[in-house]
Formats: C-alpha cells, sequence, structure tokens
C-alpha cells in the first residue's frame, strides 16, 4: 500500500492499548490532515483474521474520526521491523500503546517499550493504554533538558505537537548538590530557547532544586509533571554520557509512569 509523509505509524497488536494510540494518533491527524497507515507484525494470527481486523479498523477511523487509512502486515521481529517500517517510509511521526509494565503483546516490560523506541528514526509518541486526550488537547509539555548531541530531534518533535496544540512547554532540570551542568546541556538549553522563540513557542524556564532522594531524575521530574497537570513528557530515548549508569531505568520509570502521561520520545537515529 502506498505510504506518505503526511501520515502516522501506528503500531497494532489488536489489544486495549493499540487501541488508545490509534485513537490518540486519530487526534493528532486531524489537527493537520494527515492519514494513518496501521502496522501489525505477525506472529500466530491467519493473515486472513488480521487483513479482517486491519480492515474494520480502517472502517471504524473513516465513520468515527473521517481518518483515511491504509494497513501493513509483515512477518518478522517487532524491533528490528517496526523501526525498518519507520525509517523506509518518511513518517511524521509514530504512536504506540503501552500496558504500563507490559506493552505490544502484553509482553513488553518497561525495558523493552525503551529498547524499542531507540531504535526508531522519527519521534514516538507512547500513551498507556488508559489514556484518553482530554478535551483540550495537550496544553502543558514538560521539557526536560539533556546534553545529548541529538537533542535538536528532541527540539523538533516537541515544537511539531507544541504548534499543533497551542501548548506551552516547560523547560525543566533539575539541581543536584555536588553535579556540575555540562557545557553541552547549558548550549542545549539556549538552543531549545531559541527554537521555540522562532517558531512562537510559548515556555517557561524551570529549575527546581533536587527534593527527593534519588539516583535519577525521574521522581522529581514526574512530581512536577503531576503538580501542572502536564499533558505530555518530551525525552530523549537515549542515555546521555555522563548518566549512562542510570539513564536506562529513568527513562523506564518516565515511560511507564503510573499517572497515564503520553511520552514523546527521540532517538539519535535518522530516517533515510
Amino acid at each position: 500500500m502506498n505510504m506518505s509523509e503526511n501520515k502516522i505509524l501506528v503500531p497494532s497488536d489488536f489489544s486495549e492499548a493499540s487501541g488508545a494510540a490509534i485513537d490518540l494518533a486519530s487526534m493528532i491527524a486531524k489537527k493537520n490532515n494527515y492519514g494513518l497507515s496501521l502496522l501489525h507484525i505477525q506472529n500466530g494470527k491467519s493473515i486472513t483474521d488480521v487483513e479482517d481486523q486491519m480492515i474494520n479498523i480502517r472502517e471504524s477511523l473513516k465513520i468515527k474520526h473521517n481518518i483515511q487509512s491504509d494497513y501493513i502486515i509483515q512477518k518478522g521481529n517487532i524491533y528490528s521491523d517496526i523501526s525498518k517500517v519507520a525509517c523506509e517510509n518518511c513518517y511524521q511521526l509514530m504512536v504506540i500503546g503501552t500496558h504500563g509494565f507490559k506493552g505490544i503483546r502484553e509482553k513488553f516490560f518497561g525495558a523493552d517499550i525503551l529498547k524499542l523506541v531507540k531504535t526508531i528514526p522519527i519521534p514516538v509518541l507512547v500513551a498507556q493504554k488508559s489514556y484518553n486526550m482530554p478535551e483540550q488537547g495537550i496544553k502543558t509539555i514538560i521539557f526536560p533538558a539533556g546534553s545529548h548531541e541529538a537533542f535538536q530531534q528532541n527540539i523538533d518533535a516537541t515544537v511539531y505537537i507544541a504548534k499543533l496544540f497551542d501548548a506551552k512547554v516547560h523547560i525543566y532540570t533539575i539541581d543536584k548538590p555536588g553535579t556540575e551542568w555540562s557545557d553541552e546541556l547549558k548550549a542545549n538549553i539556549e538552543v531549545a530557547k531559541k527554537t521555540f522563540d522562532e517558531n512562537d513557542i510559548a515556555y517557561i524556564r524551570v529549575n527546581e532544586q533536587a527534593s527527593i532522594f534519588s539516583v535519577g531524575y525521574a521522581k522529581q521530574t514526574l512530581q512536577y509533571a503531576e503538580k501542572v497537570e502536564a499533558d505530555l513528557i518530551a525525552l530523549m530515548s537515549i542515555p546521555t554520557k555522563e548518566f549512562h549508569y542510570f539513564a536506562d531505568s529513568d527513562k523506564e520509570s518516565l515511560l511507564t509512569n503510573q499517572a497515564g502521561i503520553p511520552v514523546l520520545c527521540t532517538s539519535d537515529k535518522k530516517a533515510v
């Protein structure tokens, strides 16, 4: 089926979490007149059963949201094949559902969903199965600053979502005693502010003193996100060099957060 850069990729295993992802992707698609591409990595079910389910979803999308969609069915490996499809077809965004500590095919634990999003060369919006977009849409985005070399990709993805929903971005950092900010972190904060200014994105700069005893930053970040009733957290899926020893567990905590806040992930990969 023909692909287009004006589409959002949505992997589906026909679970409740996948349904939440399709609903969220539909809301975003309607904002800029995009279509959806549904992707199923076949495992166990007959091709006829899978096609019937895909056709039913397409018809529902047309009736419920007036959204055009196509679908891809292929056998393979979830990690390599989802990434391959995302890389080859110039999608703007991928939206995927997770069950919190479980995910696609109900076998994804936190580390597994993180392992997946690290491989994806386009922004990935991860939504938990219980997620329902608020009526006003996404209005508050928490944007933890990092020292990543590819941080511009996170900035650009955040701009994309913020523009769609006229959202306000909170550029967020935590000061920990004895931890010096790197030059790369400081530079990335300034680049983010400049990019947001150039794109007329409303933002505030928030720097909190560490108030939670923790090796990482996830607990206090989530505490702040819940306090301001955040609708989204923007996150680099890859660790920084200086915090590689705890970064993955921090990111797993954010991806599977009990508040059910969706997480926008970007990696250092690029579509070819």
